[in-house]
């Protein structure tokens, strides 16, 4: 049985990088809205959407990471050499196409999907315009710390995010001042440029071999990736796209409060992201040594340990970050963070069971019942949003209950499998 020590040295500094980047991010954050509820606003609605994308975009690197860990395990070099290339080439055409889809048309996007007029709309174009490359790095920073991660080598990554945050801030601390909002941009790309410059001074003899390896499993990659890319569209869609689009039209200052929550958030659920990438590298081990129950079942239990950790003083703490993001939010935030949380307990079952699926090749079935529960999720939210009862409360409440039912579908299917 792998050891949970063993895995929390694997998991555990990359808990802290996310970590200490949304913290150390928040203080770039600051620089960066200027006091002002608008721009906090607008620059919290475009990183969700980017971050929306990016996962959108990101599964066929996702495919990569199955594929490649997968490979390595079994020690079969050649073909983690033809996965990297290929999984390489694949990043650049879809960054590429996607900034040129941002600089054309992401003014069009902005105003007819999320409302956005006036100065809040020109505001967020410039930001979002000077954000065009933000996809090629992250995809390719995803593809370089996986080259990382199939090695157990972790603290590389820890120690590369954060000298990349702080860069961000002072960044922000410089740029904002001079040039407002388009500062906090340039500050974000800067920064994403070092990670990428950093990872491939790190792990560039292994791209060097891949060069010289012919590509065949493009295909291979774009196949696999497809379901993976139709979860990410309908995860995307519900709870990023969509769901920011019906907070908007709550009015200003119930969106400057879901920025502030939004940005919580993300620090409680950053376990359940960085165990379920656990489970696709440890999973072909585990399956090896017939111990996969035992195995998801530690997961469950370490990423529930570490996001209850955060969550204690994440919450107590709420009223702090909001007032220190924009002193214009005065409502007491912390009930509704509370709230938030529970709704969103179910994460770190729902993402790990997810990529336990995934990473057995059961892909296609996890697509087609997040079809179908994600559907019925977006009717609902329409139907609340057209009845005009639409609130803070029930966004979350749908997103929640979405998601423990996903979760108890993808276990039952899992031990009807056989695999746990």
């Amino acid at each position: 049985m792998i050891d949970s020590k063993e895995m929390n040295r694997f998991a555990v500094p990359l808990v802290l990088t996310n970590i200490g980047q949304i913290i150390i991010g928040q203080l770039a954050l600051h620089f960066a809205v200027n006091n002002s509820s608008i721009v906090l606003s607008g620059i919290s609605i475009i990183q969700n959407m980017l971050f929306a994308f990016g996962g959108l975009l990101g599964a066929f690197s996702l495919s990569f990471n199955i594929k490649s860990s997968k490979a390595y395990s079994n020690r079969q070099y050649s073909k983690f050499n033809d996965l990297l290339k290929s999984n390489l080439i694949i990043n650049l055409i879809i960054g590429t196409a996607f900034a040129f889809f941002v600089i054309f048309y992401g003014e069009t996007m902005l105003s007819r999907l999320y409302g956005f007029r006036g100065s809040l709309l020109a505001l967020a174009t410039n930001y979002l315009v000077i954000m065009s490359p933000y996809i090629i790095l992250t995809l390719l920073n995803f593809s370089l710390t996986n080259l990382l991660r199939v090695q157990k080598e972790t603290r590389p990554i820890m120690w590369i995010g954060l000298a990349s945050s702080l860069l961000d801030v002072l960044l922000n601390y410089i740029l904002v001042p001079l040039f407002g909002i388009r500062g906090a941009a340039i500050s974000t790309i800067v920064s994403l440029c070092f990670v990428t410059c950093s990872y491939l001074f790190m792990v560039y003899p292994m791209i060097w071999k891949s060069i010289f390896v012919k590509s065949t499993t493009k295909l291979e990659l774009v196949k696999s990736g497809i379901p993976l890319a139709g979860q990410e569209v309908l995860e995307s869609v519900l709870f990023i796209i969509v769901f920011d689009a019906f907070m908007a039209r709550l009015g200003l200052e119930i969106l400057a409060i879901y920025a502030v929550i939004s940005q919580l958030l993300s620090i409680i659920r950053v376990p359940s992201f960085v165990y379920s990438t656990t489970v696709s590298v440890y999973l072909p081990e585990a399956e090896k040594m017939g111990h996969v129950k035992e195995f998801l079942k530690t997961i469950f239990k370490n990423s529930y340990a570490a996001s209850m950790l955060l969550a204690c003083p994440v919450v107590l703490l709420s009223n702090i970050l909001s007032h220190f993001l924009s002193d214009e939010i005065t409502t007491n935030v912390v009930p509704i963070a509370l709230y938030t949380f529970l709704a969103m307990g179910i994460s770190p079952i729902y993402e790990s069971s997810k990529m336990l699926l995934q990473s057995f090749g059961n892909e296609k079935f996890v697509l087609h019942v997040s079809i179908l529960i994600n559907l019925a999720s977006v009717m609902i939210l329409t139907i609340l949003q057209l009845l005009k009862v639409q609130t803070y409360l029930s966004l979350y409440f749908i997103y929640g209950l979405n998601l423990f039912v996903l979760s108890l579908i993808f276990l039952r299917h899992a031990s009807s499998e056989k695999f746990i």
